[in-house]
């Protein structure tokens, strides 16, 4: 007869076996584009790291949804999604970049759960059992979906960056009731990014608190307004390397200031 071990029980039972404690997994939902949110991700950790954090970067966001990046932060062999489907070890689709960063792709791992060939134990577990210390898992995302997130751990900690237009905070509402799923005892936090100026990102988070108070019963704070400038996007065309506007997609891009991460690794780590 075999017993069913849930992943609270495993997660105990690894912290009596190797007196550790399990990652906290920082989920950044990004109402930003693909490019941007990427950027995001990968400042935070670089932010989070400068005290002294072991942070793991985990990049899911597909080449074809970027518009300017024309391939991943750091190569790697292997895919998270290959190893929830137990076809690699771990250890072999993580890439250690410096002595407090790691880096590691999940792009195939949306399918291999609707597939349903993903399978548990989360992340957050499976670091402890390859006796990797670190601290914190970062995942920027542009669709936040609770089945996905969920395989990343227990502890998740949920931020939410949004500009303020009306499409940004229509979108930011959807991903409101994506995250609500996870338990937590805090409200959910908000970065508003750019605008006139703060009173306008101010107004603007509170058109977003309205609307999650009526529609969500769910409580968020704002944890900080960043003010951001735009850029014109450019992409390379391969036959003549050539830099010409986009045929489609976005037009402009944020250009994140260093205050924005700061903002974001200070609430994670506060």
């Amino acid at each position: 007869m075999s017993t069913v071990v849930s992943g609270n029980d495993q997660a105990e039972g690894l912290r009596n076996i190797f007196g550790a404690e399990l990652c906290r997994i920082i989920c950044i939902a990004s109402t930003l584009d693909a490019d941007s949110t990427i950027h995001l991700g990968h400042g935070t950790a670089q932010s989070l790291k400068q005290h002294n954090n072991h942070v793991l970067l985990v990049d899911e966001i597909p080449l074809a949804q970027r518009k300017t990046m024309s391939g991943f932060l750091y190569p790697t062999r292997y895919d998270l999604g290959q190893v929830f489907n137990n076809a690699v070890p771990l250890s072999r689709s993580i890439r250690q970049i410096d002595e407090y960063l790691w880096y590691a792709t999940s792009t195939k791992l949306r399918s291999e759960v609707e597939h349903r060939f993903a399978k548990y134990p989360q992340l957050d577990v499976r670091l402890v059992q390859e006796q990797m210390g670190i601290d914190y898992v970062i995942f920027p995302t542009i669709d936040p979906q609770a089945q996905i997130v969920s395989f990343y751990g227990s502890n998740i900690q949920r931020i939410l960056v949004t500009a303020g237009d009306q499409a940004s905070l229509s979108k930011a509402l959807v991903m409101l009731r994506q995250m609500a799923i996870f338990q937590v005892d805090e409200p959910l936090a908000v970065i508003i990014v750019g605008g006139e100026d703060e009173a306008a990102g101010t107004a603007a988070f509170e058109r977003l608190q309205l609307a999650a108070r009526s529609a969500l019963h769910e409580e968020i704070e704002l944890i900080g307004w960043i003010a951001a400038v735009t850029a014109k996007r450019v992409t390379l065309d391969q036959d003549d390397l050539s830099w010409n506007p986009p045929s489609e997609g976005p037009q402009e891009e944020f250009v994140l200031p260093m205050g924005f991460f700061k903002a974001i690794s200070a609430k994670i780590s506060s």
